[in-house]
C-alpha cells in the first residue's frame, strides 16, 4: 500500500453542536419529575426563550403542570388554553381544564372538557368517575329536586306560621324550632318521606345562607351535599335522618354549631 493509501482518512465529521433547547426541556422535565415545580416552570420558560417552536405544546403543558402544583390555577388556565390552540385533542390538557373548572364552579365548561375527554378517549382510566360527574353537575345545573324541595319548604315555613304559630327564618337559632317539631311529633312517620326531604332542605339552606357553599345535587337526591365547607362535603338529608331517629338525642342546632365550629366559624373555605 502506498503512502497515500496508508491509514488515509478523509476530513473529520463536524461535531453536531448540541440543541440548547432540548437539554433545557431535558432539565425542567427532571426538575418537574422531582416535583421541584417553581424551578421547572422557570426552565420550561426557558425552552421558550431558547427556541418558542421546540415542541410548544409539551413545554406549555408543562407550565401548566407547575403552576396548578404552585396554586396559580389562573395562569394555568392560560397555559391549557395555549396547549389546546396548539393541538385541541390534547387529552391531558382537556382533563386538566375541566377539572379546574369544576373546582370553580363552572360547570358548564367542566362538562364541555370532560365530554370532550370521552370522545376522543372512552377508554379513559378515569371514564367512570368523569362520567358520574357530568351526571351529578347536570343535576346541579338543572336544580330539578332541590328547587321543588325548595318550594314545598316555602308552603311549609308559611303553613308552621300559621298552625304552630312557630317562625323558621334560615337563622342558626330556627334550627332550635325545627328540633322543636320534630321533638313534638313532626316525623316521617307522620308526614310521610316529604318531612325528611323538608327538613333536610330546611338544615342545608341554613348552612348555604349561614356559612357559605352550594348545594351539588346527586342522582340519589338523599346523598346531596354541601359543598365548598371545607375538603368534604356535608350530607343535610343523612342530618336530618339521623335527628328524626334519634329525637332529642341528635339536636339539629348543636349538629350545626359542631360544623360551624370544625369550619371555624368563618364560612365556607375555598
Amino acid at each position: 500500500m502506498g503512502l497515500w493509501g496508508r491509514g488515509r482518512e478523509g476530513p473529520a465529521a463536524p461535531v453536531q453542536a448540541a440543541n440548547p433547547a432540548e437539554e433545557q426541556f431535558q432539565r425542567a422535565m427532571a426538575l418537574a419529575n422531582q416535583e421541584r415545580h417553581a424551578e421547572a416552570l422557570s426552565a420550561f420558560r426557558r425552552v421558550l426563550e431558547l427556541d418558542p417552536r421546540y415542541q410548544p405544546e409539551m413545554v406549555r403543558y408543562g407550565m401548566a403542570l407547575a403552576l396548578e402544583e404552585l396554586g396559580d390555577s389562573d395562569r394555568a388556565v392560560t397555559e391549557l388554553e395555549n396547549v389546546l390552540s396548539i393541538n385541541p385533542a390534547h387529552v391531558d390538557a382537556r382533563f386538566m381544564l375541566g377539572t379546574i373548572h369544576a373546582r370553580r364552579n363552572r360547570l358548564e365548561h367542566a362538562i364541555q372538557e370532560y365530554e370532550a375527554v370521552l370522545r376522543m378517549r372512552p377508554g379513559h382510566e378515569l371514564a367512570g368517575e368523569m362520567k358520574r360527574s357530568i351526571a351529578r353537575w347536570r343535576l346541579d345545573l338543572s336544580g330539578g329536586p332541590i328547587a321543588r324541595f325548595r318550594e314545598e319548604l316555602s308552603e311549609f315555613i308559611a303553613q308552621a306560621e300559621r298552625r304552630f304559630s312557630v317562625r323558621l327564618d334560615f337563622t342558626e337559632e330556627s334550627l332550635r324550632v325545627l328540633d322543636g317539631l320534630i321533638d313534638g311529633g313532626w316525623t316521617p312517620a307522620a308526614g310521610g318521606v316529604g318531612v325528611l326531604h323538608l327538613a333536610g332542605t330546611y338544615i342545608g339552606e341554613v348552612m348555604v345562607r349561614n356559612l357559605g357553599g352550594r348545594w351539588s345535587v346527586a342522582p340519589a337526591v338523599e346523598e346531596s351535599e354541601i359543598t365548598g365547607l371545607g375538603a368534604t362535603g356535608i350530607r343535610p338529608f343523612f342530618i336530618a335522618l339521623d335527628k328524626f331517629r334519634r329525637g332529642r338525642a341528635a339536636p339539629l342546632y348543636e349538629t350545626y354549631q359542631a360544623i360551624r365550629a370544625q369550619l371555624g366559624g368563618a364560612g365556607a373555605q375555598v
